[in-house]
């Protein structure tokens, strides 16, 4: 039998990337695992503990700068600066490159519980994160400032454009210098706003940490770990379980500061297999089941695998009797891997009152967890497993990249 509540008591701390903490819960992690007799590797990566502070504190004073320069009527230097904003935000969120956030830098490590048999005819990757975060507003708040991204980029490029030509403008005595001057003040102070209210958000969650009113990363996703290490106990006590498949259950890390655990494991394997991989999010709440629809990161989305989300539909009905619910968008580990074009989806709950609000805050907490749910969901995992084993993976689907 797997004690829960023991793994929710580790999995129930802050635990920040790169801190201390963060260390100490990984520590005890594996000292389970060998406690258990459960093989496991460590895979070592780059990770950048101060990603989104950088990145609120360049958003903030870039941005500001920009708007300062406009209304100075700086010309050409309202373009550059625009210019240089704009590369050193996109280059780090999308291509996964440390521009401008490498400051602090330490070594990551992922956890894989791989079991692999004599003849795998496919992979099935099951994935959870063990890292935490602590930001500003509410996860559900946050999401008016991260749907904006796109706008404010635009807002970022037009500004930039009419400093220029609005100075251009003005040296020839047109009649349109006034008005464009007009519309550029009026775009860089949305865009001020914008850039102030998400970098904000992304730079003070520490300070809101130091004050005591930080998440304990119990739902998200201190719970979807303890089911990976209960199915991990299952399959170590049932080696045939696996079948011909080979299983990896991975705990990431660095799922909080832009998905650079999973990018690493994605990046760094050998896809030689049919693959696919599911990733659970805020698991073991009181209310339903949900099933995402769409993955990704803050400036782009993939489709979730349809035919698995199909086949989790099956099995959480004759597991617990109810239909999940199909929601999103979420921005988790599973954009990680339909980014590679390997067929993925999310499994999550929803808490009865609060729906998907109340992360990355102080209403995160061990209460919110409901025990009873964790063995529930080994169940619902150990059936995906036989069922992929019987009928195989969904292979023919393809996501626009």
């Amino acid at each position: 039998m797997v004690d829960y509540q023991a793994l929710m008591r580790i999995l129930s701390q802050p635990r920040p990337n790169g801190s201390a903490q963060e260390a100490q819960t990984r520590k005890a992690l594996l000292a389970w695992l060998n406690q258990n007799g459960i093989r496991y590797r460590l895979q070592p990566f780059r990770i950048y503990p101060h990603f989104w502070l950088i990145l609120g504190l360049w958003l903030i004073i870039s941005r500001s700068l920009l708007a300062w320069a406009t209304w100075q009527r700086l010309g050409w230097p309202v373009f550059w600066i625009a210019l240089i904003g704009l590369v050193g935000g996109l280059i780090d969120v999308a291509f996964n490159f440390p521009l401008i956030t490498w400051p602090g830098s330490k070594l990551g490590q992922n956890i894989l519980i791989e079991f692999i048999p004599a003849q795998p005819v496919q992979e099935l990757v099951i994935c959870a994160h063990y890292d935490s975060k602590t930001e500003l507003l509410d996860h559900r708040q946050r999401m008016f400032f991260i749907k904006s991204l796109p706008i404010g980029i635009l807002l970022t490029a037009l500004v930039g454009i009419l400093g220029p030509l609005v100075f251009n403008l003005i040296q020839l005595g047109s009649s349109l210098a006034l008005p464009l001057f007009g519309v550029a003040m009026i775009l860089s102070f949305f865009l001020v706003f914008l850039a102030w209210g998400l970098g904000l958000n992304l730079s003070l969650g520490g300070l809101r940490a130091k004050l005591g009113s930080e998440s304990q990363g119990a739902v998200d996703n201190g719970a979807a770990c303890a089911i990976l290490l209960g199915l991990a106990r299952r399959i170590t006590d049932n080696q045939d379980l696996s079948g011909r498949t080979t299983l990896t259950l991975a705990l990431f890390t660095g799922e909080e500061i832009n998905m650079l655990g999973s990018r690493a494991y994605v990046r760094n394997h050998d896809w030689n297999l049919p693959s696919a991989a599911l990733n659970m999010e805020v698991m073991g709440q009181n209310g339903e089941y949900v099933l995402w629809e769409k993955d990704g990161y803050s400036l782009k989305l993939w489709p979730c695998s349809l035919a698995l989300n199909q086949i989790l539909v099956e099995i959480i009905v004759k597991v617990t009797g109810s239909k999940p619910l199909f929601v999103g968008p979420v921005n988790s580990d599973a954009g990680s891997f339909l980014r590679k074009n390997i067929p993925a989806t999310a499994l999550g709950t929803y808490d009865q009152e609060l729906r998907d609000r109340g992360f990355h805050g102080p209403q995160d907490q061990l209460e919110r967890v409901v025990l009873a749910r964790l063995p529930e969901a080994v169940e619902i995992l150990t059936r995906l497993i036989e069922r992929i084993n019987l009928v195989g993976l969904p292979i023919t689907e393809k996501v626009d990249l």
